[in-house]
C-alpha cells in the first residue's frame, strides 16, 4: 500500500493531526499538503511538510486523502477533486456535518472507500478522541491505516454506523466545551470565595486532569469514584445535593439531546 497520506486544507486541525503523525515516526516526506493560504504553506514548510497552492499534486501522489476543510466550502473541494480521483483513493473527511452520502454524490457517486471522522479539540495536544465510520465493509488493511492516523493525535475508535456519529458529536465532539464550561465556572467561584486566580486555575485544572485518569485508569465506574469521595454529612455532600436539587443529571440529559439534534438537522441540511 502507499504510505502517502495527504491533507486537502493545512489548518489546525491538519496541522495537529501532521503533528501526531511525525511524532509517531512518520517521515515527512510521506505527507503532503494542499491549502491556497500562504501564510498556512508556511507553517507547514517549518514542519518540513511538502505542501502546494491546489490539490492536484496531493492528489497525484497521496493514497490516503483527508479532507480538512471547513463544512461551509466541502462542496467546492469535492467538486475539484473530481477530476484529479483515482480508484486507489482512501477518502477520509473530518468536516463536521458533511455525510458519506454526501461526499459520495459530489464525487460524482464515485465507489472509493469513505470515512467520516469525528474528531475533537484536544487533538491540538495530542490527546484527541476521535470517532471513526464507512459505508462499506474496509479490508483490514486500509482500517488499520486511517485508525492509525488518529490514533498519533490521541485515540481512535470505529462505530458501528454512520447515525452514531450524531451521538459522539453531542459526547466526545462537543464534550470539551462542557468541560471548559464547567472549568470556567468552578475557576470563577473559587475566586469569589477569596482564592487567587492563579491558585484557582492550577486547583481546578489539576483536579479535571486528575478525576478524568482516576476513571481512565481505576477499574471502578464513576459513580464508585463518587461514592468514595461523599461521606455522609460532609462537604462533598453538601455541595453534590444541590446540583440534585437543579436536577443537574436532566439538564445534562437535555444539553446532549439538543446537540444530537442539531447534529442531525446540519447534516441534513448539508449541500
Amino acid at each position: 500500500m502507499n504510505d502517502q497520506i495527504g491533507f486537502i486544507g493545512g489548518g489546525n486541525m491538519a496541522q495537529a493531526i501532521i503533528t501526531g503523525l511525525l511524532k509517531s515516526g512518520r517521515s515527512s516526506s510521506d505527507i503532503l499538503v494542499s491549502d491556497p493560504n500562504q501564510d498556512c504553506r508556511q507553517v507547514l514548510t517549518t514542519m518540513g511538510i511538502t505542501s502546494f497552492a491546489d490539490s492536484a499534486p496531493v492528489m497525484a501522489q497521496a493514497h490516503l486523502v483527508v479532507l480538512a476543510v471547513k463544512p461551509q466550502i466541502m462542496d467546492s473541494v469535492l467538486t475539484d477533486l473530481v477530476n484529479s480521483l483515482k480508484v486507489t483513493h482512501v477518502i477520509i473527511s473530518i468536516a463536521a456535518g458533511i455525510t458519506i452520502q454526501n461526499i459520495r454524490h459530489r464525487l460524482n457517486d464515485a465507489q472509493n472507500p469513505v470515512v467520516r471522522v469525528m474528531p475533537n479539540t484536544p487533538a491540538l495536544i495530542g490527546e484527541g478522541m476521535s470517532a471513526l465510520v464507512s459505508d462499506q465493509l474496509l479490508n483490514e488493511d486500509i482500517k488499520t491505516a486511517v485508525q492509525e492516523i488518529f490514533d498519533t493525535c490521541g485515540h481512535a475508535l470505529w462505530v458501528p454506523n454512520e447515525q452514531a456519529i450524531d451521538a459522539v458529536t453531542a459526547v466526545s465532539g462537543s464534550g470539551p466545551a462542557y468541560f471548559f464550561l464547567m472549568i470556567e465556572y468552578l475557576i470563577n467561584t473559587g475566586v469569589r470565595l477569596g482564592l487567587s486566580p492563579e491558585v484557582t486555575r492550577a486547583l481546578v485544572t489539576q483536579t479535571a486532569k486528575g478525576a478524568a485518569g482516576m476513571v481512565e485508569r481505576l477499574d471502578v465506574g464513576p459513580d464508585v469514584l463518587r461514592q468514595r469521595v461523599t461521606s455522609p454529612g460532609g462537604t462533598t455532600e453538601a455541595a453534590l445535593n444541590v446540583f440534585d436539587e437543579g436536577d443537574f443529571a436532566d439538564l445534562i440529559d437535555r444539553a446532549l439531546i439538543a446537540a444530537r439534534d442539531r447534529a442531525g438537522e446540519l447534516s441534513e441540511d448539508a449541500p
